[in-house]
């Protein structure tokens, strides 16, 4: 029996660190992907906001903002992830956090990012644990038929964000951990920096289309979009995708 999902990337263009609007872009597309049949989205990292000075907009995990992605969740019955940046009150660190919810709205899992890129180490700790989940989707009601919804679909999920992929190795040990489908917040963008080492719009696209291809895996890449920064020195360069195991996206 085939196993099928329909998945979503929520691609978007920040506004800024109000995460009240970035809320409400983020509602509208999870509902515009339900309507289409959509069991899961994937929106990019740091979606909601950057972690503020002194890491002041950071929020615990879980809390306010992971209520309202459950509220999300559940008001369009799909799997929801979401980067964020993650303050852990009980050690005083920051991180570069992406969430996993359920359909109902409960949180399923957090992943800490573990490969900070340049100077994230300023401001955030990197994390210590591979995160791999089991997740179960139903069919999507959304969706025309031509026999009887199959059985409830599983799938072997893992979280990783932005320059994690850079590591292919570190990408192989989710897939030794029987990950089937790599799921990945990013917010790549453009700079001097960035065209220094070469990470350009074509580099973030390959590189996707090789872990998948490599690893025979689905990859989805969800990021931000256009600039973040009022002289537009920083260009996030959108080009989500979900790419299938023999590269096709």
């Amino acid at each position: 029996m085939s196993r099928t999902a329909t998945l979503a990337v929520g691609q978007f263009q920040r506004v800024g660190d109000d995460k009240e609007a970035n809320l409400a872009k983020m509602s509208q597309l999870a509902r515009d992907a339900a309507r289409q049949g959509a069991q899961l989205i994937c929106f990019p990292e740091m979606c909601l906001s950057s972690a503020g000075k002194q890491g002041g907009l950071a929020e615990p995990v879980p809390g306010p903002a992971v209520e309202r992605l459950g509220a999300i969740a559940r008001q369009n019955n799909l799997f929801v992830i979401a980067g964020l940046p993650e303050k852990d009150e009980r050690m005083g660190k920051l991180h570069n956090s992406c969430v996993l919810v359920s359909p109902q709205g409960a949180l399923v899992t957090c992943y800490r990012k573990r490969c900070l890129y340049l100077g994230e180490n300023k401001t955030f700790t990197p994390g210590t644990q591979n995160v791999v989940e089991d997740i179960t989707f139903a069919p999507s009601p959304t969706l025309p038929h031509a026999h009887p919804p199959t059985p409830l679909t599983s799938c072997r999920l893992a979280l990783t964000i932005c320059y994690d992929y850079v590591f292919a190795e570190y990408i192989r040990r989710l897939v030794d951990a029987g990950a089937e489908l790599i799921c990945h917040p990013t917010a790549w963008k453009t700079t001097a920096v960035c065209e220094q080492w070469h990470y350009s719009p074509m580099a973030y696209r390959a590189m996707g289309m090789t872990r998948a291809l490599e690893n025979t895996v689905f990859f989805l890449s969800a990021n931000l979009w256009d600039s973040e920064d009022k002289d537009k020195t920083t260009r996030n360069i959108g080009q989500s995708s979900i790419i299938a195991p023999w590269g096709e996206s």
